[in-house]
């Protein structure tokens, strides 16, 4: 009996060994993971967001190859790139060509062009990207389904409406696959964060396009005032250096000249350049040539070497008010010569000035404008007097002006009654204009366009104007230049980049001449 209860004695005491060993096990387990759960391996200072498991993201795919992939060496590359221009006084942009290679070889090229977009910052919403697909073949236009494109600077958000709208039209279709890994798109994305605002994308990579089909679809995106185009294409690939600059400059000039016949042996970006060189017909926007290089001139290596190029198109305010102009002297054009023939006989007949009155001609002819009136005997100037600015009603600046023109011209004898009926006259009205901007005078020699130009330089107290039809007498941009600058009181041979220089254009009528 008594070895039994010894036993259950020994029993208790061990069951009560083992809940002690089991309670003080717990005790160091909750020590130990306390110590755990208050101090996580991470930092608080490099928190992240979590993403909405709901939101669709395109990651970067070429960032460590193409560009930097750490934030602050991006930030720092690209800074770099754009600070090597000055944020000149060009026009706002509606169409951008860039080039889409590796930055150390096309940065250069891409920072021109961006850096002009600064400026307008804060109107540019919307920026359509069209660029060609590297990876995969596909007919027609890949739309992205994803919410945001991301870089190591950040994210930005895609138009989603647009892309909605987008999809609708024939040969547009959602395609993630072709967007995952294509880079002619993702190396615009670092200096678009870096130049604009508040804005969205509308990504676009194309297979086999009808660069006209393209075109039309995107022009009522491009009417809108906040709305950008970037044509993402390289140029010519794998030529020695010294061929590739001539293709090269063959599709520049093609450019410049807006012709839609550009091929796949000159550019990777073929049908995207092509849209856009319709567009730019459409739209009458005027293309510029930025920069003009390839990759021998960053590596040195120029056995066979890829072209970078960029461009940009902007809306001409000249080419516009010149089409005004040209409505307006087509509708007026026999009160507007009349009003100037009357004055002549007045200056002549009479030695007086005549004022125009509101009864005797059109009311649109008393708002203001700038004209130059010209009158010739047997094909011979015999007079001409202009006027620069708008500052008072074109009726009396014509009136005036050919009075001038009759009597006040110094480089000639005042015109004779006997002459009156000999002397034939002709008036230019005059655009706004449009300061040039220039590196040199080389660089101000390719800007110029022999036949359209009007052209004012200007230094100090010295200035000189020449009408466009100056070209019929001196058709050659140098010697057009010297002459100018003679007409201002300068050396043919003189320069000095603090010379301005404006253009402009006219629209001129002339008696007995439909």
């Amino acid at each position: 009996m008594k070895q039994e209860t010894d036993d259950k004695k020994a029993l208790i005491r061990r069951f009560i060994l083992i809940a002690v060993a089991v309670i003080l096990l717990g005790v160091l387990n909750y020590a130990y993971f306390k110590k755990q759960i208050s101090s996580n391996n991470e930092k608080i200072t490099d928190y992240v967001k979590e993403e909405d498991p709901m939101e669709k993201y395109r990651d970067p795919a070429v960032a460590g190859i193409f560009y930097a992939d750490s934030p602050s060496e991006l930030s720092h590359e690209v800074d770099g790139y754009l600070n090597m221009f000055k944020n000149g006084n060009r026009q706002k942009p509606k169409i951008l060509i860039v080039p889409h290679a590796g930055y150390q070889y096309s940065g250069y090229a891409a920072a021109k062009a961006y850096r002009g977009l600064e400026k307008y910052a804060d109107k540019i919403k919307n920026v359509i990207l069209l660029g060609p697909s590297h990876r995969t073949a596909l007919y027609g236009i890949a739309v992205s389904t994803a919410d945001y494109f991301t870089t190591p600077l950040g994210k930005i958000a895609l138009n989603k409406e647009i892309n909605s709208e987008l999809v609708e039209h024939r040969g547009f279709a959602y395609n993630d696959r072709a967007h995952k890994d294509e880079h002619s798109l993702e190396v615009q994305l670092p200096f678009l964060q870096k130049v604009l605002s508040d804005f969205k994308i509308i990504p676009l990579v194309y297979g086999e396009i009808n660069p006209q089909d393209v075109a039309e679809v995107l022009q009522p995106y491009l009417q809108n005032e906040d709305t950008l185009l970037v044509v993402s294409a390289d140029l010519s690939h794998y030529y020695p250096y010294d061929e590739a600059r001539i293709i090269d400059a063959e599709t520049a000039q093609k450019i410049e000249d807006t012709s839609a016949d550009i091929d796949y042996h000159h550019s990777c970006g073929a049908g995207g350049i092509n849209s856009a060189l319709i567009l730019s017909e459409i739209m009458r926007l005027k293309p510029e040539t930025l920069a003009l290089i390839n990759s021998g001139d960053s590596s040195g290596a120029k056995d066979k070497v890829v072209g970078y190029g960029a461009w940009t198109f902007a809306e001409s305010n000249l080419e516009r008010q010149r089409d005004a102009l040209r409505e307006f002297t087509k509708e007026y054009r026999d009160e507007l010569l009349r009003l100037a023939r009357t004055s002549l006989e007045e200056a002549v007949l009479h030695q007086r000035k005549y004022e125009p009155s509101r009864d005797d001609f059109s009311e649109v002819l008393f708002n203001k404008g700038a004209t130059f009136v010209t009158l010739t005997e047997e094909n011979n100037l015999r007079g001409c007097i202009g006027t620069l600015l708008p500052r008072e009603a074109v009726a009396a600046d014509i009136a005036q002006n050919a009075y001038a023109a009759a009597l006040n011209d110094r480089r000639f004898n005042p015109v004779t009654v006997e002459e009156l009926d000999k002397i034939k006259i002709s008036i230019s009205f005059l655009t706004g204009y449009e300061r040039m901007i220039y590196q040199d005078e080389e660089d101000l020699l390719k800007m110029i366009e022999a036949g359209t130009d009007g052209m004012v330089i200007r230094d100090g107290n010295r200035q000189g104007l020449f009408l466009p039809s100056v070209w019929e007498q001196i058709p050659d941009k140098k010697e057009f230049l010297q002459n100018l600058k003679l007409k201002a009181g300068m050396s043919p041979s003189y320069w000095s980049n603090s010379i301005k220089v404006y253009r402009f254009r006219t629209v001129e009528i002339k008696e007995n001449e439909n």
